[in-house]
């Protein structure tokens, strides 16, 4: 079971354009069981990325949506040591019952409330993206 604030491992989620990608980390925003556009789920999540080198962290903290993530804000066993980043203008909303993931690590509650804040600022100016094809 994910709760709020929950790192997560999917073993495969579809992407934006319905495409199938392996293993990737989340963020857990929401873990309360409601509907958007007629199906239920059971959570909402953010992708999380990693930077490939200094000049790839430099393009993708220019991104509105993206926020930094430092290796000292996530606790818990197998968390990169590199850091990264979160990609807050999507949201991806999952039914657990179709999908397989384990709980990795949690985040500070300071780059909870900080990631909060900058959906909601991307949602004010129209610039957050739903993603249910994982329903």
């Amino acid at each position: 079971m994910c709760k709020l604030g929950d790192i997560i491992v999917v073993k495969e989620f579809k992407d934006k354009k319905g495409t199938t990608v392996p293993k990737h980390s989340f963020v857990v925003i929401n873990d309360e069981k409601d509907f958007i556009e007629g199906f239920e789920y059971d959570f909402v999540a953010n992708v999380m990325c990693s930077f490939h080198d200094e000049k790839h962290k430099k393009h993708k903290l220019s991104i509105e949506g993206n926020l930094e993530i430092k290796p000292e804000q996530i606790h818990g066993e197998n968390i990169n040591s590199k850091g990264g980043y979160i990609r807050a203008d999507e949201l991806f909303y999952f039914n657990k019952n179709k999908i397989e993931y384990k709980v990795i690590a949690h985040m500070d509650d300071e780059l909870l409330d900080e990631l909060v804040q900058l959906i909601i600022k991307l949602h004010d100016k129209n610039k957050e993206r739903s993603v249910i094809a994982n329903l």
